[in-house]
Formats: structure tokens, sequence, C-alpha cells
């Protein structure tokens, strides 16, 4: 998924944008990947925290492949600069 746009949620975790190239559920594991120096790829071990309701979609828990989605992360590097990074599954 390419991150879109980032924001803090509600109770003050960290949501990104984007649409999944899978489906996202909560406790999913992921890979931040970021473009380090000298072109190497920096990857970060995130969690899905929770799924965000979006435009009065039922609140069923799943981000779904290719939709617009809003999910909660655990364990983003502070300070990051989200938007225009990658999330991957495992």
């Amino acid at each position: 998924m390419l991150i879109e746009d980032s924001f803090t949620a509600p109770g003050g975790g960290v949501a990104v944008t984007g649409r999944p190239d899978g489906d996202l559920r909560r406790g999913d594991r992921l890979r931040l990947t970021t473009n380090g120096a000298a072109g190497q790829d920096v990857t970060h071990e995130v969690t899905v925290a929770r799924v965000l309701r979006l435009c009065g979609r039922r609140p069923d828990g799943v981000a779904p492949h290719g939709m617009n989605a809003a999910v909660e992360l655990d364990g983003v590097p502070p300070g990051l600069h989200l938007p225009g990074l990658t999330l991957r599954t495992e």
C-alpha cells in the first residue's frame, strides 16, 4: 500500500491512508519501507492497531483490497514522514 497521507488518529496514534494491496485487519504485521541513504531500503516492522471507519462504511474491522482505507499503526518510528512510503505484508 502506498501511503497517501498520515494524521494523528483519535486517541493519539499514527494513522495512514491509502489503497491496500490486500485486505488489512487488526493485528496484521506489515513492513514499512523507506528509501534510505544511497538508495538503500530501510524497513520497520509495524502492526495494524485498528482499522478506522471512513465515509460511513460499517466498522467491520477490515480495510478491503483496493478501496480507500485508513489504518492506525503501532511501531512507527517517531518523526518519520510517512506519505510516499510503502506498507507491505511480511
